[in-house]
């Protein structure tokens, strides 16, 4: 869809509602007058940072800001999309969409005040990971690395005791190692690295060595 597709929709919602509707007025894709009030939209065929850019520019002449945007697959469900309101909202924005099938126009929220909602439980995972890691072996910027957390931390920390003592049980590792739930780690053994050799009594499995040799620099700074 091209922008001058959506143009028409748009300025029939508008007149519907009472504004005298123009386009590229002095570089505003559209604006609206009725009265006093002045409502200035802009117009992309997705949402991206030059939208973001115009619409900081409108807002200095006009409080009435909105994006219009036609709705993409999944509509108003996917996480892109209401990622996209957080920020329209926290710019003080509003936001009108277009079907691209049905033509159809809907005001989805009016520019308004944004309270921030704080989210206590993502806060609080995030500082029990971040207090959780004893050295910072990620590299920052990294997308296609596996991270270490603090599960894996824990997880290398119990699989170099079994590589030095050799197989041995949860109990021990556990007061050796002062490590709550290596019990769990053992038994849960997401990284595949533990194999049971008798009730309560673990060994390494050769999945451990490749990942040792591969990272053998990092684990030296975890396993002093």
């Amino acid at each position: 869809m091209k922008e001058t597709e959506m143009y028409a929709p748009l300025k029939r919602f508008l007149e519907k509602e009472g504004y005298v509707v123009h386009s590229e007025v002095e570089g505003v894709d559209v604006m609206a007058c009725k009265g006093t009030e002045i409502l200035i939209v802009e117009m992309k065929t997705a949402f991206n940072l030059q939208l973001v850019y115009q619409l900081i520019e409108r807002l200095k002449m006009t409080e009435q800001v909105y994006a219009y945007i036609p709705l993409k697959k999944g509509g108003r469900w996917p996480k892109a999309y209401k990622k996209m309101c957080g920020l329209l909202r926290r710019l003080h924005c509003g936001l009108i969409t277009l079907d691209a099938k049905t033509k159809e126009v809907v005001r989805e929220f009016e520019p308004s005040e944004f309270t921030s909602r704080k989210n206590y439980a993502r806060k609080k995972l995030t500082l029990k990971e971040f207090e959780g890691r004893s050295i910072d072996l990620n590299q920052g910027g990294s997308t296609r690395e596996k991270l270490f957390t603090v599960y894996k931390e824990k997880a290398i920390r119990v699989a170099m005791f079994l590589f030095e003592q050799g197989p041995a049980a949860t109990g021990e590792i556990k007061t050796k190692l002062d490590i709550e739930n290596a019990a769990a780690i053992l038994y849960d053994n997401h990284l595949g690295w533990f194999k049971r050799v008798t009730r309560g009594v673990y060994q390494l499995t050769p999945e451990f060595e490749f990942f040792r040799l591969k990272h053998e620099k990092k684990i030296k700074q975890l396993w002093r």
